[in-house]
C-alpha cells in the first residue's frame, strides 16, 4: 500500500499566498527570452516556484544543463543563442513586430543561419493563386539533431507588401519527395559551429546596392567569375534557363571560425526586356566553408553552383552581379539573351552541354521546376574545357520529332562534327538510337579527344528525322588546353 500525504486545502491556500508573482525580469526570460527551446515540463516547475531567488537558481540550470562543454568558462549553448536573438531582431523585425516573432526569426533561432538562402522576386504562384512579392527558401543539411531529415527546406513569402516573411511550408526533402514537417518538433537542440554573424545580412541592404549597379549600368570586375546561359524547353509557354556559373575565390578573404575558412558572397540575376524594363529578379547568397585540410589549392579554388528561371520567347538582357559581403568586391557580367519558342511545331534543339564529367540521370523535360533546379548534379562542372585525349560528355535535347504513323516510334539519326578554324577535324555519326514514343528526346553520349592540340574548336550537332525528313544543327564552342592549364 502506498500512502499520499496530500495538502489540506488551507495548506494550498498559504502556499499560493507565500508565492512571490513572477518580476518583470522572469517573465520577459520566459516568454521573450526561451519560449522556442524551454520544455512543457520545464515552464511548470519554472511557474511553481515560490520566489525570485529560485527562479534565478533555476535559470542558471537551464543554461548549464544545455551547455555542450561544461570544462570551459563559456557557454557556448547560451552565446549562440542569445546571438540568434539579436541577429533576428536586426534583420527581421518589422515595425512594432520583434524579429524574434517572426517566422524567420524562429528558425533563424532554433536552427541558425541556413547553408544556402535562395530569393525570388517574381510573383508566387501558389496553385490556386498568384501573390505579388518575393519569395526565400533557406535550406539547411547535415543538422546533429538525429531526430531531424539530413535535409530541410522552408519556404517564406512575402505576401503585403509589409516586408514579414510568412512560413508558406517547411519541409523535409528526402527520397520521398516533399512532406510536411512540423517545425513545433525542434526543440534546443543547435550545430556546434556557429556561423559568422556578418553572413547573416540585412537581404534588403545588398539587394539595393546591387539594383543600383545594374541601374548605373556600372561594370566591376574586381571578382572574377564566368557564366554561361543555357536554353531547353521547359514549360508549354517558356523555356526553362539554366545559369551555370564558376567563381575564382582564390584572391577573396576568408573568416576564420573555429579553425574553419568561411566565404560568404551575394548573387543577384536581373533580366530587362528589349525596352528595358526588368521582367526577372533573383538573388541568392553562397555561403560555403573549408577545414584547413581541405581548402583547395589557389589554382583549383573555383566555387560552381546553378541557378534556373523560366522565360516567355524574346530577346533580353542578362545582367549578373556577385557581391563579396566581407571585402565589398563585386563582379559583374552583362550579355544578350535570345530565348527560342521551343514550342513551335518544328525540329529544333536545345543548347548544347558539355563536360569532362559524365551526366547524371534527371527528371524528364516537363517535370522541371524553377525552384528545384534541375540537372545540378549533370551540369555543374560544364566547363566546356577540356585537355588532349579527355573524355568530352554531351548533352542536348530534341524537339517535336513526328511520330511513325504505322509503329508509333520516332526515327532519327545525330551527327558529330568538329572543326577548328572552319576545317573539320573529326566526325561521327551516332545511327543506333533506339526508336521510341517521345516526339522529344535527351542525347547523352561523349567523344574522346584524341592528339587534339590546344586551341579553340566547335562542336557541330546535325540532327535528321527520317520520318519527316527535317533537319537541325546545333553549334557550341570549346576549347582544348595545354595539359598543365587551370585558366577559365
Amino acid at each position: 500500500m502506498v500512502w499520499l500525504c496530500l495538502p489540506t486545502t488551507g495548506q494550498e491556500a498559504a502556499q499560493k499566498k507565500a508565492r512571490e508573482p513572477l518580476s518583470e525580469w522572469s517573465q520577459q526570460w520566459l516568454e521573450e527570452v526561451v519560449p522556442y527551446i524551454i520544455t512543457d515540463a520545464e515552464k511548470e516547475v519554472f511557474l511553481s516556484l515560490p520566489n525570485e531567488a529560485e527562479r534565478g537558481r533555476f535559470i542558471q540550470t537551464f543554461w548549464e544543463r544545455r551547455d555542450p562543454d561544461p570544462s570551459t568558462s563559456e557557454n557556448e549553448f547560451k552565446i549562440a543563442y542569445y546571438k540568434r536573438i539579436a541577429l533576428a531582431n536586426k534583420f527581421f523585425g518589422i515595425g512594432e513586430l520583434d524579429g524574434w516573432r517572426t517566422d524567420r526569426g524562429k528558425i533563424l533561432i532554433l536552427l541558425g543561419p541556413p547553408q544556402e538562402i535562395q530569393r525570388d522576386y517574381s510573383p508566387y504562384d501558389s496553385g490556386t493563386s498568384v501573390t505579388h512579392g518575393t519569395q526565400e527558401i533557406w535550406n539547411y543539411w547535415g543538422l546533429e539533431n538525429p531526430r531531424l531529415p539530413y535535409n530541410l527546406e522552408f519556404v517564406f513569402v512575402e505576401r503585403f507588401g509589409s516586408g514579414n516573411y510568412v512560413l508558406q511550408e517547411s519541409l523535409n526533402i528526402g527520397q520521398f519527395g516533399r512532406t510536411a514537417f512540423d517545425i513545433d518538433a525542434i526543440h534546443y537542440h543547435f550545430d556546434r559551429l556557429e556561423f559568422l554573424a556578418e553572413a547573416m545580412k540585412n537581404p534588403f541592404e545588398n539587394q539595393q546596392r546591387l539594383n543600383g549597379i545594374v541601374t548605373t549600368e556600372v561594370s566591376y570586375d574586381l571578382i572574377p567569375f564566368r557564366s554561361d546561359a543555357f536554353r531547353l524547353q521547359g514549360t508549354p509557354d517558356k523555356a526553362y534557363v539554366p545559369i551555370i556559373s564558376e567563381i575564382l575565390y582564390a584572391n577573396l578573404p576568408f573568416k576564420e571560425i573555429e579553425g574553419n575558412f568561411y566565404y560568404s558572397l551575394n548573387y543577384m540575376i536581373n533580366v530587362t526586356d528589349s525596352e528595358g524594363k526588368t521582367v526577372l529578379q533573383k538573388g541568392k547568397d553562397l555561403n560555403f566553408h573549408f577545414s584547413p585540410a581541405d581548402l583547395p589549392p589557389p589554382e583549383a579554388r573555383r566555387f560552381r553552383f546553378q541557378s534556373g528561371m523560366f522565360l516567355p520567347p524574346g530577346e533580353y538582357r542578362l545582367d549578373l552581379l556577385i557581391l563579396d559581403n566581407f571585402s565589398g568586391k563585386i563582379g559583374t557580367s552583362r550579355q544578350k539573351l535570345s530565348v527560342e519558342d521551343f514550342s513551335q511545331p518544328k525540329l529544333t534543339l536545345s543548347d548544347i552541354f558539355l563536360s569532362p564529367s559524365s551526366f547524371s540521370p534527371e527528371a524528364e523535360p516537363q517535370e522541371r521546376q524553377d525552384t528545384d533546379l534541375p540537372r545540378i548534379q549533370a551540369f555543374v562542372d560544364a566547363s566546356q574545357a577540356f585537355v588532349s585525349g579527355q573524355e568530352m560528355h554531351i548533352y542536348f535535347e530534341i524537339y517535336s520529332l513526328v511520330l511513325d504513323q504505322a509503329s508509333g516510334m520516332n526515327r532519327f539519326q545525330v551527327g558529330y562534327e568538329i572543326l577548328r578554324n572552319g576545317t573539320s577535324t573529326a566526325r561521327v555519326v551516332q545511327a543506333d538510337i533506339a526508336p521510341t514514343e517521345q516526339t522529344s528526346c535527351q542525347i547523352q553520349t561523349s567523344l574522346r579527344l584524341r592528339n587534339f592540340k590546344p586551341g579553340e574548336y566547335v562542336l557541330k550537332i546535325s540532327v535528321t528525322d527520317e520520318i519527316s525528313g527535317q533537319q537541325t544543327t546545333g553549334r557550341t564552342l570549346f576549347r582544348v588546353n595545354p595539359q598543365s592549364s587551370g585558366s577559365l
